[in-house]
């Protein structure tokens, strides 16, 4: 009898366990992306977003998103335009997204933070119509390092925020 109860414990623990770690957003960021460089860094992201095919802008290293869709991912670096800094970068990512996808973005909020390993960046959202229907909010991180501009952006629903992946960028010194 002792035996069963040791056994039924066991397995609630476990249960609790799993769905205590199900439930945690960072026990979802399971892949890690990295890029040699230059610039080199790293970025984590939910194991459960799929990788979407190459993108022909080299600029764009990775691409992905969750199953139905949204939210997607960008990791990527550009050269910047002349006097890009930090305290501008929301500027720049917007000017970007309007040539790209030929809509207006607002841009809901743009301040300046620290990346996990004590690097200046910028984090803004940004809030746009996706061919001419869609309203996405696109969370993105970004910093600048050997001359280039390094960011991730996450874009979804707004109000549905998922930025940890953004958060998780870490330079190589």
């Amino acid at each position: 009898m002792k035996k069963r109860w040791s056994l039924a414990a066991f397995m609630i623990l476990g249960g609790l366990v799993a769905v205590s770690l199900a439930c945690s957003p960072s026990a979802a960021l399971a892949k890690e992306f990295k890029y040699a460089g230059p610039p080199a860094f790293t970025v984590t992201y939910p194991g459960m977003w799929s990788q979407e095919p190459a993108n022909p802008k080299k600029e764009i290293l990775l691409e992905t998103k969750q199953e139905g869709g949204l939210p997607t991912m960008e990791i990527g670096y550009f050269a910047p335009p002349a006097g890009t800094t930090l305290a501008n970068l929301a500027a720049v990512h917007k000017s970007n997204i309007e040539r790209d996808y030929k809509t207006q973005v607002t841009i809901t909020s743009d301040k300046p933070a620290t990346l996990k390993d004590g690097t200046p960046c910028n984090e803004a959202i940004l809030t746009w119509l996706y061919q001419g229907w869609l309203t996405l909010q696109t969370n993105i991180v970004s910093t600048i390092k050997d001359g280039k501009v390094v960011y991730v952006s996450v874009s979804q629903n707004p109000g549905a925020p998922l930025w940890d992946a953004g958060r998780s960028l870490t330079l190589k010194k």
